[in-house]
C-alpha cells in the first residue's frame, strides 16, 4: 500500500440530515451487537494456557508506515488486555500518543518486544517487517525459519499487500489480517461468510466500504461524474466496489491509473508527485463534479493542498476513502466506517480464540462498523459546498481554521 512516511429544498435537507443522524445510530447498534456476540463467551477468549506452557509469540508484517494501521493495532492490544491476554496497564503507549507522536508499527513493535505484557503473550524479538523497505525474499526466509523453529505462534498482518504476501507463504502458523480493502477480491480469503479456505488464515472483512461511502457522499450532494486516480493495485484502492457503486447509484466513473513508483528518496518523491500533478490537472479538466481520493495516491501531506487546489479552483469536492488526518490537512470530507475500538475488540477475540486452539479460518470474518463523519469546514466554505446546520450537528469532527470541533 503506502510507500512513504485516500441547494436542496429545506424539507429535503432536513430529511437528509435526519437520515444521516439515524444511520450512524443504527450502525452503532449493529457494531455493539457484533461486539457483544463475539465477546459473549469469555471462556473462548480468556487465556487457557497450561501451567508451565511458554508465552505465545506474535510477530507483525506490514507494508510501510501508516498511522491508521498503528491506531488499529493499539485497539487490538486493548482488546487483548480486556480478554486477559495482556496484563492490565502494561500497554506502553496510548491511542492519543500514537496519533500525536506519529508512532508507526515498527516503533510500536520495538517497544512491545521489550515490554513485560504478562504471562501469556510476547512479541518475538526482531520479527516486525515492512514489505516496502525490506527484501521480500529475506522476509519470507526469516518467517519460514521462525515458523519452522516454533519462534512465532501467530502472525498479525496489516492491510492487503501484507495479507497476500504472508498467505502465499503457506506457513503452518495462524495469520490474522486487519484493514485490507477487500480480502476476498485480493485472494487473502475465499469467502467472507463461508470459511476462509485455509485453516491458518483469517482476515477482517468490512462489507463493501467504498460502496457504502459513495452512497453517503452521493446522498449529501449528488454527482454525475466521479473522478478517481488509482495508484498501483486496483483492488487495494477498492476499484471493484467503486465500479459497482457507479452502476448502482448511477454516475459515470472517470478513472486514471498510475503504476507503482519508487518514493523513498526525495528525488523519487519529487518525480512521483510531478506525475501525480499532471494526472490531477488532467482530471480537473474532465468536467467531473466530484473526486474520490483513494489510498496511496497522496501520502505526504506537504503535497496535498497544492494538488487538491486544482479541484478546489473549480469547486469540485474531494471525498476521502481513508484516514481522518487527510481531512484535517485539506480533503473535504470522510465518512468512515472504521470503528477502530470495536473492530479492535473483534480482531482481539479472533486472536484469543486462535491462540486457544481454534482454527483461524473457521472464525467469522465480517464486522460492520458504525460510520463516523468528518468534514473540513474551511474547504467547504471555499468551494461553496452546501452544509446544513442539521448535517453539521451529526458530524463527529469538524476541522476549521487550525482548530477542531467535536
Amino acid at each position: 500500500m503506502r510507500a512513504f512516511r485516500r441547494q436542496k429544498r429545506k424539507g429535503t435537507a432536513v430529511l437528509l440530515a435526519a437520515l444521516l443522524f439515524l444511520l450512524p445510530a443504527v450502525c452503532r447498534v449493529q457494531a455493539e451487537e457484533n461486539t457483544q456476540t463475539e465477546t459473549s463467551n469469555t471462556s473462548e477468549t480468556a487465556p487457557n494456557l497450561k501451567a508451565g506452557e511458554p508465552k505465545k509469540r506474535l510477530c507483525v508484517v506490514s507494508y510501510d508506515e501508516y498511522i491508521p494501521f498503528s491506531r488499529q493495532l493499539y485497539y487490538i492490544l486493548a482488546g487483548l488486555e480486556e480478554n486477559g491476554w495482556i496484563k492490565e496497564g502494561s500497554i506502553p503507549f496510548t491511542a492519543d500518543e500514537i496519533e500525536k507522536k506519529k508512532i508507526y508499527i515498527d516503533e510500536m513493535y520495538a517497544i512491545l518486544e521489550k515490554t513485560d505484557l504478562g504471562p501469556y503473550i510476547e512479541f518475538s524479538p526482531g520479527a516486525c517487517y515492512y514489505l516496502a523497505y525490506e527484501d521480500e525474499t529475506e522476509i519470507a526466509e526469516d518467517l519460514r525459519k521462525r515458523a519452522g523453529e516454533g519462534d512465532i505462534d501467530l502472525i498479525i498482518t496489516t492491510g492487503t499487500s501484507a495479507g497476500v504476501f504472508v498467505k502465499d507463504l503457506n506457513l503452518k502458523v495462524p495469520m490474522i489480517d486487519y484493514s485490507a480493502t477487500d480480502p476476498v477480491a485480493s485472494g487473502i480469503i475465499d469467502s467472507a461468510t463461508e470459511g476462509s479456505g485455509n485453516p491458518y488464515v483469517w482476515a477482517q472483512v468490512e462489507p463493501s466500504l467504498p460502496l457504502r461511502q459513495l452512497k453517503y457522499y452521493h446522498s449529501i450532494k449528488p454527482f454525475n461524474r466521479l473522478g478517481v486516480i488509482i495508484y498501483g493495485d486496483e483492488t487495494i484502492s477498492g476499484v471493484p466496489d467503486i465500479k459497482q457503486s457507479a452502476e448502482e447509484i448511477g454516475f459515470s466513473l472517470i478513472k486514471y491509473n498510475i503504476d507503482e513508483q519508487p518514493r523513498e528518496t526525495e528525488e523519487e518523491k519529487e518525480a512521483y508527485y510531478k506525475l501525480v500533478e499532471e494526472k490531477v490537472q488532467q482530471m480537473a479538466g474532465e468536467n467531473i463534479d466530484a473526486f474520490f481520493l483513494t489510498v496511496d495516491l497522496i501520502n505526504d501531506m506537504e503535497y496535498l493542498m497544492p494538488l487538491l487546489s486544482y479541484f478546489y479552483e473549480k469547486n469540485i469536492p474531494v471525498y476521502l476513502m481513508d484516514d481522518v488526518s487527510v481531512v484535517e490537512a485539506g480533503a473535504l470530507m470522510l465518512i468512515s466506517a472504521n470503528d477502530m475500538e470495536n473492530v479492535g475488540r473483534f480482531v482481539a477475540d479472533v486472536i484469543a480464540k486462535t491462540l486457544n486452539g481454534t482454527e483461524a479460518g473457521s472464525l467469522p470474518c465480517v464486522y460492520t462498523s458504525a460510520p463516523s463523519i468528518y468534514v473540513n469546514y474551511d474547504v467547504a466554505i471555499e468551494i461553496q459546498y452546501p452544509l446544513s446546520f442539521e448535517f453539521l450537528a451529526v458530524c463527529d469532527r469538524i476541522f476549521t481554521a487550525g482548530s477542531e470541533q467535536s
